[in-house]
């Protein structure tokens, strides 16, 4: 393995276990004085008939909509910008030979059947020299990708669903990165378009069907990346209207 890459994922396995460190004392807090309780309670009162209750929803409608997210970088920074196009307005991400990731903190329960929805579209995908797998360490790039991170706290215990946007590899591919037995990628797109795509997950289905049994962790917060440092080149995303919430 490359050392850019040996380093790229040693700060990744910081991070998890870093927001594990945040959020665990959060987990044991939630179940001992019910304040996580009292919060689920009042979307249960305000859920329509037919609506998911969202606990969060990212427009990325203003200039300073980055603002509640933090970056994670893992090789160079990836130029994340609000960009504004026709009436539309997202997430650009272009990546020159870096990988960085932006992210959220947020408390989901696992019980409650969270669901994650967003639109994205890939504009470049970075150029490999061999073919495209999940488990690839030597190029392990890809144009767009969407995290949800389960943290502990320790970082063998973390659990991370990575969706991807592959340009080669088929819808509904999964495995395990090769990286970290922890971390399961899921295909949930593919091939080059110039229209948006909308994805809508259901995250402890997939979980069950990625890790073959149901979370006991909880959400400790949400990603997206787009990255281009393993290959040396470069790759372009745009993301929007992330949502996350409950069933």
């Amino acid at each position: 393995m490359k050392k850019t890459s040996r380093v790229k994922w040693a700060l990744f396995a910081l991070f998890i276990f870093v927001l594990g460190l945040a959020f665990f004392p959060l987990a044991k807090e939630k179940i001992i004085d019910g304040k996580f309780f009292k919060y689920s309670l009042k979307f249960l009162k305000e859920k329509k008939p037919g609506v998911a209750p969202i606990v969060k929803y990212f427009p990325f409608s203003r200039e300073n909509s980055l603002k509640e997210w933090e970056e994670k970088i893992l090789k160079g920074k990836v130029a994340y910008g609000v960009e504004k196009g026709g009436e539309l307005s997202y997430v650009r991400a272009e990546s020159k030979k870096t990988a960085s990731a932006l992210y959220y903190k947020i408390a989901l329960d696992t019980k409650r059947n969270p669901v994650l929805s967003w639109r994205w579209r890939v504009d470049k995908f970075p150029k490999r020299s061999e073919p495209e797998r999940i488990e690839d360490k030597k190029e392990e790039d890809f144009a767009a990708r969407v995290y949800v991170i389960f943290p502990a706290a320790f970082f063998t215990g973390s659990r991370v669903i990575e969706y991807i946007w592959a340009e080669t590899l088929p819808v509904g591919t999964h495995g395990v990165s090769g990286y970290s037995k922890n971390i399961k990628v899921l295909v949930v797109e593919s091939g080059r378009s110039q229209e948006w795509r909308y994805e809508e997950r259901d995250i402890c289905s997939d979980y069950v069907k990625l890790f073959g049994v149901p979370p006991h962790l909880d959400i400790g917060a949400i990603a997206f990346m787009t990255d281009a440092d393993s290959t040396k080149t470069s790759a372009e995303a745009v993301y929007d209207e992330i949502k996350i919430g409950y069933k």
